[in-house]
């Protein structure tokens, strides 16, 4: 019901039926010609913004997790999510994506507990180097010992995240690393640690279980912000495949 109500699905409704309106009494060919195309935009956007073009979206992100490897993962690294800045230090709150990147690791390091978990990210805001100590504050909770955590806390995106890593103490190329981010976001970062790294073992979080039914057809303004994430991590897989050829060249 809240769905159906939604003002977004009416902006889409109105957009759709004032345009296929216009094009019927328009008679000036130009003015039908544009007209088309906004409807084919709205109806673009429509689609881009239902529960089930998300599931799509995710489905061609996605790659399976490492299992039965060999060699374990000397570090793994668990790249930020984003926090929430409260008032003060105290009132910060660690964002749902990272508390789950965090829980999943804290899983991870269990099946190696001689492993390091490195906490890694930074970001633009109040208090830039907050967010791995929120997550170091949550698996320490989980009962993994300070002696097994690491902070790198300046590297700022994606690709900086193994150049940052190199600089801590004990990590070199060879390592044998593991990678904790969100199942969306994974394929990027494998991409960028294997240009610096000889094994990278990949530990995405599950999917969260997506709309089923009908409502997965349903345009709604929370599935158009997720799914622009979703199309972003696209884009961003290929400037950073068009930055690594322009850095070998």
């Amino acid at each position: 019901m809240k769905s159906i109500v939604s003002p977004f699905l009416w902006f889409l409704f109105l957009q759709g039926a004032g345009l296929f309106l216009l094009l019927r009494w328009s008679s000036i060919k130009c003015s039908r010609a544009l007209i088309r195309l906004l409807l084919v935009l709205v109806f673009l956007l429509a689609i881009i913004s239902t529960p089930l073009a998300g599931d799509f979206l995710k489905n061609t992100l996605a790659i399976h997790p490492t299992e039965n490897s060999t060699t374990p993962p000397v570090a793994i690294f668990v790249l930020a999510g984003g926090y929430l800045a409260g008032a003060t230090s105290d009132e910060d709150v660690l964002g749902a994506e990272s508390q789950r990147r965090v829980l999943h690791a804290v899983g991870i390091w269990r099946c190696y507990p001689d492993a390091i978990l490195v906490f890694s990210g930074t970001l633009g805001m109040l208090r830039p180097e907050r967010v791995t100590q929120l997550m170091a504050d949550v698996a320490m909770c989980q009962g993994v010992p300070r002696s097994a955590i690491l902070f790198e806390s300046r590297s700022i995106n994606t690709r900086e995240h193994p150049i940052e890593a190199l600089k801590l103490p004990g990590v070199s190329p060879a390592t044998s690393i593991g990678v904790v981010t969100s199942d969306w976001h994974i394929r990027r970062a494998e991409q960028e640690f294997r240009r610096y790294f000889q094994q990278v073992h990949t530990y995405p979080l599950s999917p969260l279980r997506g709309t089923q039914g009908l409502k997965s057809f349903i345009p709604t303004a929370e599935s158009l912000d997720d799914n622009t994430t979703l199309l972003r991590e696209w884009v961003g897989i290929l400037w950073y495949k068009i930055l690594g050829e322009i850095h070998v060249v």
